[in-house]
């Protein structure tokens, strides 16, 4: 593989002055954990938080479909001056789900276009919804002017693949449909640039998608290192209690996200294990309901506690008080709880699939778990409970490693593909 680094520093007569980013599907603002809101809205947030930090000329403009359930109202967008940040409502959308919306990918560019304040010089997409949007939009600015000189070239981050989830989809799990891997398909062709999260993934978007390499750029995200930071003691208070030992699942409740399986994990515990379960989160299924059906049939319903999404502040405080946090996917493109779980000093255990294999350093900032069964993750959390001496070791090790995670340093390479981009078009 053969992907192109980009430059530490971005020239003033490439820099990108406006950018357009699509996050069609979800609110980058809302809560993380609840409904469709995970990993990818803190990469946005973040990322779009921190590019305006580093380049004092920039504007963006961040485009979210208006579902119209009052999220607008209740959004923690960001009021800064160079920002702007539209609910855009398309007819039809009304309490529509995921699974409805490609159909609303046309209307959801054209009332984007007709929205923004700043004409753009690029968009940046964010998950397939908004990369047929933004190419959607694209087109619309390289015919709508007058003298047809407006080039708008678009940048795609996919955050997941249909080809990359149902390579590693459970038993349990739906395929994806096949209209979502054309579409990928189309977008990594067309697309000026493919941001990729890991070389792994960039290493799927060319074995799966048939992706340019040159045309591929990996960054990686960042972590909030003063929010989510060890604390001292803490770790040390947590090993000299009687209490039984915890585990936290943080992230929307899904079958791809396998909470399931440590309630099933759970059910395979030695009698003598006393553990309980956190999963942290809210989704907007019955999932939830047939997991705590399934710790009833397996008596260890006492054990499994289902807890609203809290704020980053608090989700920090809960990571450093567990004995091990879980991250138990079929498929992550990244998986930034496992790296947020680290830089809180947490014992970490994931799935060995994909992404985790690169935010989770086997062996030195957390455990990595295979095959994918409720088994081999019985026996990994055993081992882990039973040895204090180990979770600390690994919790250690994993804040030293997310200290190198920053998002400034994601925002600053991702400046410099904006401006990879422009000059290539230019």
């Amino acid at each position: 593989m053969s992907i192109s680094t980009p430059p530490s520093c971005v020239s003033s007569e490439t820099a990108a002055r406006v950018v357009h980013v699509f996050s069609m599907h979800t609110d980058p603002f809302a809560q993380p954990g609840s409904g469709d809101a995970g990993g990818m809205n803190v990469y946005i947030a973040r990322s779009v938080e921190a590019m305006l930090a580093a380049d004092p000329a920039l504007r963006i403009e961040v485009f979210t479909l208006d579902f119209g359930d009052g999220a607008a109202e209740r959004s923690a967008a960001p009021e800064h001056p160079r920002c702007r940040v539209h609910y855009v409502p398309v007819s039809g959308t009304r309490g529509a789900t995921k699974n409805d919306l490609p159909k609303f990918t046309g209307g959801f560019a054209q009332a984007a276009v007709e929205a923004a304040q700043w004409a753009p010089q690029l968009i940046h997409a964010h998950y397939w919804l908004s990369g047929v949007a933004a190419l959607n939009a694209a087109a619309h600015y390289a015919t709508a002017t007058a003298n047809n000189r407006t080039n708008v070239p678009v940048l795609f981050t996919p955050h997941t693949t249909a080809a990359a989830k149902d390579a590693h989809r459970g038993a349990n799990e739906p395929a994806e449909p096949r209209y979502r891997r054309a579409e990928e398909g189309r977008i990594i062709a067309e697309a000026n640039l493919i941001i990729a999260n890991t070389p792994v993934e960039a290493d799927q978007l060319q074995g799966y998608y048939g992706a340019d390499p040159s045309r591929l750029r990996v960054i990686t995200p960042g972590v909030d290192t003063s929010i989510f930071c060890p604390v001292a003691g803490v770790h040390a208070e947590n090993e000299g209690s009687d209490t039984r030992s915890r585990i936290v699942f943080a992230g929307r409740p899904q079958p791809l996200k396998g909470p399931h399986l440590l309630v099933e994990a759970l059910g395979l515990l030695p009698d003598d294990l006393l553990v309980e379960l956190d999963i942290i989160g809210r989704s907007n299924s019955d999932y939830e309901q047939l997991l705590l059906q399934r710790a009833a049939q397996l008596q260890v319903a006492d054990r499994v506690h289902l807890r609203p999404p809290v704020p980053a502040s608090e989700l920090a405080q809960i990571f450093r008080r567990a004995d091990i946090v879980a991250s138990p996917s079929s498929s992550e493109s990244f998986g930034l709880v496992a790296l947020e779980a680290q830089a809180a000093g947490a014992a970490v255990l994931a799935s060995d699939v994909d992404g985790l294999r690169y935010a989770v350093e086997n062996h030195i900032s957390g455990l990595l778990v295979a095959p994918r069964t409720p088994q081999h993750w019985a026996v990994a959390i055993e081992r882990m409970v039973r040895a204090p001496r180990l979770r600390l070791t690994l919790g250690a090790q994993a804040a030293a490693r997310a200290r190198s995670f920053s998002w400034e340093a994601t925002a600053q390479k991702t400046l410099a593909a904006y401006a990879d981009a422009l000059s290539a078009v230019s």
